[in-house]
């Protein structure tokens, strides 16, 4: 499962909302850490609610957990259990260091135009479109489109993948029900196409499930051509991508607050509600055997980085490119970043592609 190569410690310019996302599954993970050491009865609780399946195909029969590790992270727009159509709000590639101390999420913006080789019913295959297709195209099965969207990334980048994750990032937002509240802090005014026309304040402010709900889903409000707009978020998907992170960020906080993080009892609580959303295939490892193995990664040494791309018009259609020349260049000293464990060599030299603090 492991792979070669060494890593050092991180830029301390890693991004502050990036270092508790582990995917949108950091709460899980971090509650999960916190539990360990208390009873079996907690433990079993952490395991039995998180749906577990072979994602990928190629699920192994447990061992040492060794790094370097890759994960493919998957938020969608579809609840666990549900037999509608489901697509990718996010794609994200985490790599965890050799010595599972350090990790880096390489976030994946769904418009990116790529070739895809399976595309299933959607076009002729092979096909050159947005990648947030791959999911779709691999189905109906969700074991289907997870490999095929995992086969598109490889290809894309090289990083072969040890385990998958797919989380509803809809039905993640169910934990705000159970805090009751989280903060977010909005860089500009916004008015949100999800939130029936109501407006809400630039600046931190508490939000209840539904508001929160239509904050994360936004992307039309991070345009340029607002004089509001902070081009530290990004633009469209990127500063919505922004957003759903620092959520994460914000949740996390907000359940240490409430206490979530030390009493074991919440701990139960909250994994079950975070749990539900989840299916993790970890190539036959619990997420126990991963939460402890992990232990040892801090939240500064975590970072978020962008592939690096821009926004495109094609044909009459929106897409996120990587423009040939340096752009291409520096993606492709990324991808190999990524592969060869050294990602610590790349993001000091890239800081235009490291999400900055929010």
């Amino acid at each position: 499962m492991g792979r070669r190569g060494r890593r050092r410690a991180v830029s301390p310019r890693s991004p502050v909302w990036a270092k508790v996302l582990v995917g949108t599954g950091a709460v899980l993970m971090t509650a999960s850490m916190v539990t360990v050491g208390y009873t079996k009865m907690m433990l079993d609780k952490v395991n039995d609610s998180v749906h577990s399946k072979d994602l990928l195909g190629n699920s192994g029969g447990g061992g040492d957990i060794k790094g370097p590790l890759n994960f493919l992270m998957i938020g969608t727009d579809q609840r666990v259990g549900s037999k509608a159509e489901a697509r990718t709000d996010s794609i994200m590639v985490l790599h965890v260091n050799s010595s599972l101390t350090e990790a880096t999420i390489v976030s994946i913006p769904r418009d990116l135009r790529v070739e895809i080789a399976n595309c299933g019913t959607l076009f002729s295959s092979p096909c050159q479109t947005k990648i947030n297709d791959a999911y779709p195209a691999g189905g109906p099965s969700v074991e289907g489109s997870v490999s095929n969207l995992a086969e598109t990334v490889t290809h894309l980048t090289g990083v072969s993948f040890d385990g998958a994750a797919i989380v509803n990032f809809e039905g993640f937002l169910d934990v705000v029900k159970t805090l009751g509240s989280v903060e977010l802090c909005l860089p500009m005014e916004m008015t949100p196409a999800h939130a029936k026309g109501q407006t809400f304040p630039k600046g931190c402010n508490d939000y209840g499930y539904a508001d929160a709900l239509g904050i994360v889903r936004e992307r039309y409000a991070y345009d340029p051509t607002n004089p509001e707009f902070d081009p530290s978020w990004g633009i469209g998907d990127y500063g919505r991508q922004h957003m759903q992170q620092h959520f994460v960020k914000q949740l996390l906080k907000r359940a240490a607050e409430k206490g979530y993080l030390s009493d074991p009892t919440k701990v139960g609580d909250l994994i079950a509600r975070i749990g539900d959303q989840l299916t993790l295939d970890l190539g036959g490892h619990t997420p126990v055997d991963f939460a402890f193995a992990l232990r040892g990664i801090k939240p500064e040494a975590l970072a978020t980085v962008k592939i690096p791309s821009e926004p495109a018009d094609i044909e009459g259609v929106s897409y996120v490119v990587t423009q040939p020349g340096e752009q291409q260049e520096t993606a492709d000293r990324l991808y190999e970043a990524i592969r060869s464990d050294d990602l610590d060599k790349w993001i000091p030299e890239n800081n235009e592609w490291v999400n900055k603090d929010d």
